[in-house]
């Protein structure tokens, strides 16, 4: 029981979901979910630091008291990085320690699944209200969304695995 005797499926997921979560950590992580560029002043920031440049001058600031809607994309979004987690910490059990066990492959997938939709409700609750507020959706909001489909993609390959497809 190892790597080697995993499914092409399993195996395919399992690396889907450690670039989702090294994508979702650079999605929270970097400060350009949104940015506004005023001719000498410019703003950008992400979930949970907004920053303000003007020449000579820079301020950040943590986030705190968020609208209702700020703090929904802040705890959907980091909720599914916990649920990557927890489908990634599965799947490393599966593929390296009990290959045979359907419970944890099922789990597994249905996790991912779960952690696609967080990451795409935060994205949709982000994107319906800040195009009221900021310019520009930046990098960061779309590796939020390319994590959210390499879920969806990493669900799917684990659904087909635990259907037995992948030998």
């Amino acid at each position: 029981m190892g790597f080697s005797d995993s499914s092409l499926f399993l195996k395919i997921a399992f690396i889907l979901l450690i670039a989702a979560f090294i994508i979702q950590v650079l999605a929270l992580a970097i400060p350009y979910w949104f940015s506004l560029d005023a001719g000498n002043y410019e703003t950008y920031g992400s979930l949970f630091r907004i920053c303000s440049e003007s020449p000579g001058y820079k301020l950040c600031v943590n986030v705190e008291n968020a609208t209702s809607w700020w703090e929904a994309t802040q705890a959907f979004e980091v909720i599914g990085i916990l649920l990557i987690i927890a489908a990634l910490i599965l799947t490393i059990v599966v593929v390296f320690v009990k290959s045979d066990m359907k419970i944890l492959k099922l789990v597994a997938w249905i996790l991912s699944f779960c952690a696609c939709g967080f990451i795409i409700v935060g994205i949709i609750i982000y994107g319906a209200k800040s195009y009221l507020v900021f310019a520009e959706y930046s990098g960061a909001f779309a590796l939020a969304i390319i994590a959210g489909i390499i879920m969806a993609v990493a669900g799917i390959l684990g659904l087909m695995d635990w259907m037995n497809k992948g030998k």
